[in-house]
């Protein structure tokens, strides 16, 4: 045999395995847990039980991004979320933390994308900085269409841009010179 068919069949050979793992490395990451506490319409806290130890994680959904405290629509996502989980076991599957320490993942129940649920009946945004998921493009734009959700409202404003004016609004009063009485 030729030495060159040698090299070519061990390169094809390893592509061919890279092709086969790769999905499977597509979450470096999984934990399973029961949610014991809804922070908002995307933050949960997770009890993990190993046979070690039990520990608690702070999860963000990733993608998402859910009415913060004080924004219209926080209670109706923070009630949704749980009664989707809340006491529930679920699995988080992630391949990061975010800037705050808190685990970027996807929340599974069962056969049930917690994620994509929040997203389809209107309870959270695309967080598009975040995520290029075709599915949930086509998720809230369904519950647009339908008005569910935080999409009642006829302008919600979404969560980054609530952020930011909840920022602006702080440090207006910085650095003016007024002395407040």
């Amino acid at each position: 045999m030729h030495p060159d068919i040698f090299w070519i069949i061990s390169f094809f050979m390893k592509w061919l395995l890279i092709f086969l793992i790769s999905p499977c490395m597509a979450f470096a990451e999984s934990i399973r847990g029961v949610v014991i506490n809804v922070i908002d319409g995307d933050t949960v806290i997770l009890l993990e039980r190993t046979p070690e130890q039990m520990r608690t994680h702070r999860i963000q959904l990733e993608g998402i991004d859910a009415p913060e405290r004080g924004q219209d629509g926080y209670e109706g996502a923070k009630e949704y979320l749980e009664k989707l989980i809340w006491g529930e076991a679920v699995t988080v599957r992630y391949t990061e933390n975010d800037r705050y320490g808190r685990i970027l993942g996807e929340i599974w129940h069962g056969k049930m994308f917690v994620n994509e649920e929040m997203v389809k009946e209107g309870w959270a945004w695309i967080y598009k900085n975040f995520s290029a998921s075709r599915k949930l493009v086509s998720l809230e734009r369904d519950a647009r269409k339908a008005q569910k959700g935080i999409w009642s409202d006829p302008n919600p404003i979404s969560p980054w841009e609530w952020r930011a004016a909840k920022r602006k609004e702080k440090s207006k009063g910085k650095n003016t010179g007024e002395i407040p009485y």
